[in-house]
């Protein structure tokens, strides 16, 4: 049986840490991961996201960011919507959603004493704007991303605004898997389909354990069960095959995924300044 995130609020409760002045004093064993509210996406039809099923019904998407921390560096995955959404309290629309932000990433991130531009890595696992959206903020990051990603980042206009400021930034270009930090705890999956160069991550956290941040892979838990391909992606067959395969990396790591966009998943969860250890 495929297994979703199961974590304990009752123990997410006592998972609190103070950082001081963004820094961090841990042993390799303390791994940890912060999970950033970066706004929400009400969809106006799901069977978009996931044909035949749910045609013309509504629902809420979460958009969620998180940050890696490891004795060797910071890792953000993922950005959310962009933080210039919060001039816009009634959020904005378009054909296919309605997109809110309630509180910045940057307010989130200055609250327990991050500077963005202190972090090591940034990791996207694809350039739809709800994913990269704050990326602009990790001016000194080492871009890790599959080249064919990375080949459109600063090509395509309707992303271009979200990352110009990434153009000078050092950047690992992958075509496949990617062990961010040599020890296994933290791995970048080759995950095409979505898009051309989508990914997702794998974080061995110490007592949360093993868990798969999905990116796109999947939007929501009833998309994952039906293995229902979103209309739009860019290749169906890719998709499910990259399907196949992290299912199969879960299962043999005996991992949870976190689906991203899940909103049942993320109020399950705790969020920033909570640590998830």
């Amino acid at each position: 049986m495929k297994k979703l995130i199961i974590l304990s609020l009752n123990v997410l409760l006592s998972w609190t840490f103070q950082p001081v002045n963004g820094q961090i004093n841990m042993e390799p064993s303390q791994l940890h991961m912060y999970v950033f509210d970066v706004g929400d996406i009400n969809v106006f039809d799901i069977s978009n996201w996931s044909p035949g099923i749910d045609v013309g019904k509504s629902a809420k998407f979460a958009c969620p960011a998180f940050l890696i921390r490891h004795p060797n560096g910071d890792l953000m995955w993922d950005t959310g919507l962009s933080d210039f959404l919060a001039d816009s309290p009634n959020g904005r629309t378009n054909s296919l959603f309605t997109a809110k932000l309630y509180r910045t990433l940057s307010d989130q991130l200055m609250e327990i004493n991050v500077n963005p531009m202190d972090v090591e890595y940034l990791a996207i696992s694809h350039l739809h704007s709800d994913h990269i959206g704050n990326a602009n903020l990790f001016r000194n990051a080492t871009l890790i991303v599959q080249e064919e990603e990375y080949e459109a980042m600063f090509e395509r206009d309707e992303v271009l605004s979200l990352v110009d400021s990434l153009k000078t930034n050092k950047a690992i270009k992958l075509s496949g898997d990617y062990d961010v930090f040599g020890d296994g705890s933290v791995i970048i999956k080759r995950a095409i389909g979505h898009t051309p160069g989508h990914q997702v991550i794998f974080v061995d956290l110490p007592e949360a354990g093993p868990i798969v941040l999905s990116g796109d892979l999947y939007h929501f838990a009833k998309n994952r069960e039906l293995m229902k391909v979103p209309s739009f992606n860019f290749d169906k067959e890719l998709t499910l095959k990259s399907m196949k395969e992290i299912e199969a990396f879960i299962e043999s790591k005996n991992a949870t995924l976190l689906i991203q966009h899940d909103i049942i998943q993320k109020e399950e969860i705790l969020h920033s300044p909570n640590i998830i250890r």
